[in-house]
């Protein structure tokens, strides 16, 4: 066995954590390659779809046709209508975006891995199963899919360990939502609270606002949805969205502003990011209190709540939750990648059990058939004159139905309780001022590549409203 891939499908993120198997079997040995990539399909007459590398922008400067919105889709009877009229299956997207990621991920092993995939903890089994039969169509059956709270609970334990007793709550802010589940041990009870009020893009909408605030006087007459301004936005709300980052382990980051004439750069400190988003952060520990009421769980019963979710390491959240809960708030130093990471070492224990059972969303899988590593999206494409629809933004119709609200996890409890135990032993869309503007960045970077070790240390203004569609589930 070569090693472990583990993919976590994301709504605003994919993310890989590739374990190349490079020797040792401690914590300590184990080294995880990740990647991230925006959920942007990149679709291109001729070719394999490709997703989008991160800081790319909405928009490629390539030809082709992008397509977001489509992970929360998955399960949705109605196909999902591109700009160019065309229409799609949501979970064949989905597939699509995973096996460009292993083809992407293949250079890091020496042999064929076995591979993992989490899906949100809230979709309904039909989704599911609509993703496995799409894997499957597409020869990706070796590709098995967990849940991603099961796998979150399975890395924590690996790392940092989790109560022996009482109920734990996983608190996982992502990108355009926050998901809260309850589980005992590493075993989810009952169902997730799903929240899209709440999530990454909206503590950079709150940063990028702050930033235009800041430069009123400066602006003037700048119209900011003029065409020409909307790659400049669009650039901006990127740095924001750094700047948001960099405050979760700095107090203070600088926003390099160039919008027309206007050149600044921003100063902008923990204190001032927290007073923006405290609201928010405070009224979600509400979606908390939900989940417990919603699975018949006792607040007193709560040990410890984990932390998953690149927005999460914000620390006010950490800071909130531990008062309203008065318990231990669990989180690595990077928990955007706590999923992928989980899905790998799932991997991983499922190679040494090595398995014979057909893959399914229950199972884990044996390992897929090498596949020869491809360029995950070439700079250029050589697309015949009028046979390629020109780039644009493909979010979800709007007039078709939303995604399924909440769901049950799939699986056999005695078989996923057999899995974690053994994985435990073996260790845009950018608004801005009431508008949408998506467009392309001036270079197409490589996506963020980082090498982390398996045991990391522990760790009333008035806004502009913004035209984001929320939905809660229950």
């Amino acid at each position: 066995m070569s090693g472990s891939l583990g993919i976590k499908i994301g709504t605003a993120d994919f993310v890989t954590a590739a374990d190349a198997a490079t020797g040792g079997s401690g914590r300590s040995a184990q080294r995880l390659q990740t990647t991230r990539h925006p959920a942007t399909l990149v679709m291109t007459r001729g070719m394999a779809p490709t997703l989008s590398p991160l800081g790319s922008g909405a928009r490629p400067v390539h030809p082709g046709l992008v397509v977001t919105g489509f992970v929360d889709r998955v399960g949705d009877p109605i196909d999902l209508v591109a700009a160019d009229g065309s229409a799609h299956r949501p979970e064949k997207l989905v597939a699509s975006a995973v096996q460009y990621l292993t083809r992407y991920s293949a250079g890091a092993f020496a042999g064929p891995p076995t591979i993992a995939a989490t899906y949100p903890s809230y979709w309904k089994p039909q989704g599911v199963q609509a993703l496995r039969a799409a894997l499957d169509r597409m020869d990706m059956t070796g590709v098995a899919l967990v849940d991603e709270v099961g796998s979150i609970l399975a890395r924590v334990q690996s790392t940092r360990g989790l109560p022996s007793d009482g109920a734990v709550v996983v608190y996982d802010l992502g990108g355009n939502g926050l998901s809260v589940s309850v589980a005992r041990g590493t075993e989810q009870v009952g169902r997730t609270v799903r929240s899209a009020e709440f999530g990454g893009k909206h503590i950079d909408d709150a940063i990028l606002r702050h930033v235009l605030r800041g430069l009123d006087g400066d602006l003037g007459d700048l119209d900011l949805a003029a065409p020409a301004l909307l790659a400049p936005l669009n650039e901006l709300r990127l740095r924001c969205r750094q700047a948001k980052e960099t405050l979760s382990t700095e107090t203070a980051a600088v926003v390099e502003v160039e919008l027309g004439p206007v050149r600044h750069d921003v100063r902008l400190v923990r204190s001032e990011l927290e007073d923006l988003i405290r609201a928010q952060v405070v009224g979600s520990a509400e979606y908390v209190r939900e989940a417990l009421r919603t699975n018949e769980i006792e607040a007193r019963d709560v040990r410890a709540v984990v932390l998953a979710g690149g927005a999460s390491a914000t620390p006010l959240v950490t800071e909130v939750l531990s008062a309203e809960f008065h318990v231990p708030v669990i989180a690595e130093s990077e928990p955007g990648l706590t999923s992928a990471n989980g899905a790998a070492l799932l991997a991983r224990s499922s190679a040494s059990a090595a398995p014979s059972a057909p893959v399914s969303p229950q199972a884990m899988p044996a390992p897929i058939s090498p596949i020869p590593p491809q360029s995950p999206v070439p700079a250029r494409y050589a697309a015949p004159a009028g046979t390629v629809p020109p780039a644009d933004i493909a979010p979800a119709n709007s007039a078709a139905p939303q995604s399924p609200r909440g769901g049950k996890k799939v699986g056999s409890r005695r078989r996923k309780q057999a899995l974690l135990a053994a994985a435990a032993i073996a260790t845009l869309a950018a608004a801005v001022v009431g508008i949408v503007a998506h467009s392309a960045p001036k270079t197409e970077p490589q996506p963020t590549v980082t090498e982390q070790v398996t045991n990391p240390a522990p760790s009333t203004e008035t806004t502009t409203p913004l035209p984001y569609p929320s939905r809660h589930v229950s």
